[in-house]
């Protein structure tokens, strides 16, 4: 395993990094969890605490392990991108789909692997961690202590392994599966769409009629924000993968607008011939946005409309958490894949400078290309997240108004539109740097 992971750092080690990176930070936030799982369920711990200890874990974990299989498939096709050369190489010489995709699966699981005692390490911490803060916030007892042991938290670590391996075989069918002389027919492109389109429209039905339960309960029910939640993780992880349809759509509205100077007008061909080269902003800033505002949302209303207590406050620490948790964890995952993706472009920069091009112009035109991204994205979570805070106000409000108060989902959208163009003025602006060098 060591080896197969020295191997993906040494020819692709941007490829081997954002795997890792993304390994890492998962198996840390689930070790966490299964931490403080093991603790609810510990002796030591007091039979009033045992409830949240055990409860908030098993949630938060499962939307973790969640959007940690996401983003490795989402991470995972980006980053064979750059590895078409390669991966046709092989197909030519004999190698069929299926190994192609036990290879990258068994690479995938070498550097998880290899991240398995750094996460392993950053668990337990981010536990002891999270048990401090909610213990100074007077919710669980002192008496109460961290006791993780080694039992579950391997167990999840384990399921990190497995996911990424799996994710990884998920998301290296479409390049192992393309021909290796070219580019497939439209037809047998359509075709593999379906798939993807299948599932985020699944994810999509699910999210809406979880959050559409709400109005069956109570609005002092606990329920209602257990079914808001994952309802708006279900929302914005369909959303990202329907990315290519929402470029589409943007690229739609950019040809009736028909941008003006050399910049626009790059970026508008670049968008219409090659969309897929801004899909993994799109994916991830959907998925960042779209989590964020809509918790954040259905957090503002409970904090306005409900009545104070203990049940609330664990409420809003759970929520909060989530927050924090998965806005680090996207926007890293969102940074590795915009470095990743800009990374591969250095050769058309290249050619762009030697006809004529200004590193200027190269600038602008990337500005351009992830301007488009973070609108679509942005315009698509907030639709999203708005949907299925809707019924959550009307039961605890009797009005869907506080669905639309605008300051969660600004402050998500400043978030996410920081990272971005961040990323991209950096990464960009060093590939274009060196590209024009030469």
């Amino acid at each position: 395993m060591v080896g197969l992971a020295r191997r993906l750092f040494r020819h692709h080690r941007g490829a081997a990094v954002a795997t890792g990176l993304i390994a890492v930070i998962g198996m840390a936030l689930v070790t966490a969890m299964t931490a403080l799982l093991a603790t609810g369920l510990a002796d030591t711990t007091t039979v009033a605490d045992r409830s949240f200890l055990t409860q908030f874990p098993l949630i938060m974990g499962g939307w973790v392990v969640a959007i940690v299989v996401f983003a490795t498939v989402s991470t995972v096709t980006v980053t064979l991108a750059g590895r078409a050369g390669e991966i046709g190489g092989l197909r030519l010489i004999g190698a069929t789909p299926k190994q192609i995709r036990v290879m990258v699966s068994a690479e995938t699981f070498a550097v998880a692997t290899v991240a398995l005692l750094p996460g392993l390490g950053a668990g337990y911490l981010l536990g002891w961690i999270v048990l401090a803060a909610v213990r100074s916030s007077g919710l669980t007892d002192p008496a109460s202590a961290y006791s993780p042991g080694l039992g579950l938290p391997l167990a999840g670590a384990v399921v990190v392994l497995v996911a990424s391996a799996a994710a990884a075989w998920i998301g290296s069918r479409g390049t192992a599966g393309r021909s290796p002389v070219g580019g497939p027919p439209p037809a047998v492109a359509r075709r593999s769409a379906r798939p993807r389109r299948v599932a985020a429209a699944v994810l999509l039905v699910a999210g809406i009629g979880s959050a559409s339960a709400v109005f069956g309960l109570p609005a002092d029910s606990i329920a209602t924000t257990a079914m808001t939640g994952p309802a708006t993780v279900f929302v914005a992880i369909g959303l990202s993968m329907l990315a290519p349809e929402l470029v589409g759509v943007g690229n739609r509205v950019l040809a009736v607008l028909s941008p003006r100077g050399a910049a626009g007008h790059l970026a508008a061909i670049n968008l219409a011939a090659a969309p897929e080269r801004v899909r993994p902003a799109v994916t991830f800033l959907t998925l960042l946005v779209g989590v964020s505002a809509g918790t954040l949302a259905m957090q503002g209303i409970e904090n306005r409309h409900s009545a104070g207590g203990g049940t609330a406050q664990v409420l809003a620490s759970i929520n909060y958490l989530v927050v924090v948790l998965i806005a680090v964890f996207m926007a890293i995952a969102l940074t590795n894949n915009l470095v990743a993706a800009l990374g591969r472009r250095r050769e058309e920069f290249s050619a762009m400078s030697l006809i004529g091009s200004t590193a200027g112009q190269t600038r602008g035109m990337l500005l351009r290309e992830i301007g488009l991204a973070t609108v679509v994205s942005v315009v698509a979570a907030v639709a999203g997240a708005v949907v299925c805070v809707i019924p959550f106000a009307v039961v605890k409000t009797g009005s869907a108004a506080a669905a639309f108060d605008a300051g969660p989902y600004l402050l998500s959208v400043v978030f996410g539109v920081v990272i971005a163009l961040g990323a991209t003025v950096a990464a960009g602006g060093r590939v274009v740097r060196a590209a024009t060098a030469h």
